[in-house]
């Protein structure tokens, strides 16, 4: 009767731990700490597609000025190491891949990069009124991501796996739109100089 018992409390202890693993994927207690996420076919296509055109145009225009001998436009240079950030593979995977821990701290590293170069374009380059006002909007946009991200990878341990998938897809339409700020200041940026 003892040994049935114990059994039954070992098994039930076990089914727990499984239920937790499942229901809450970032819990103390959960044995994996991940979860598949796979964003919305048609949105990850529109954005490949979206990023594949800028990038495209942007690496004409790259190619050209590194033949010149001197960089002439810091923000032509520095929008390469921000499409670093665009380019994570859990954006543009059109499978579903795993998201762990790690992989929201590098996400928060590449957000943190390009903060950081977003910044010093802010301070070293002389931009025009409209092309600033874009600028400031990107930035304003890469902090809430930056946030958004802080949030998921500390606040998440007792999130449902509902809650965290809904945080993702969020989070992914975030940088979806933060994308399409980088491309709308750029070009802003470049009609702007050409008037100038």
């Amino acid at each position: 009767m003892k040994k049935k018992r114990i059994r039954w409390t070992l098994f039930g202890f076990a089914l727990l731990l499984l239920l937790i693993n499942w229901v809450f994927p970032f819990s103390p207690l959960s044995l994996k700490k991940s979860i598949r996420y796979g964003g919305d076919q048609i949105l990850v296509d529109d954005y490949r597609s979206e990023l594949k055109t800028f990038k495209m145009e942007y690496e004409t225009r790259l190619k050209q000025q590194r033949k010149d001998e001197f960089i002439k436009d810091l923000t032509t240079n520095d929008v390469e190491y921000l499409l670093q950030m665009y380019e994570l593979p859990w954006l543009v995977n059109k499978d579903s891949i795993t998201i762990t821990k790690k992989t929201l701290t590098d996400m928060e590293f590449e957000v943190k990069e390009a903060k950081d170069t977003l910044i010093n374009l802010a301070f070293q380059e002389e931009y025009s009124e409209s092309t600033k006002e874009y600028l400031h909007s990107l930035l304003t946009q890469t902090l809430s991501l930056e946030k958004e991200i802080d949030e998921l990878k500390h606040h998440s341990s007792l999130h449902p796996r509902s809650m965290i998938d809904l945080q993702l897809r969020n989070l992914h339409v975030h940088f979806i739109s933060n994308f399409r700020m980088l491309s709308t200041f750029y070009q802003e940026h470049l009609r702007s100089k050409k008037e100038a």
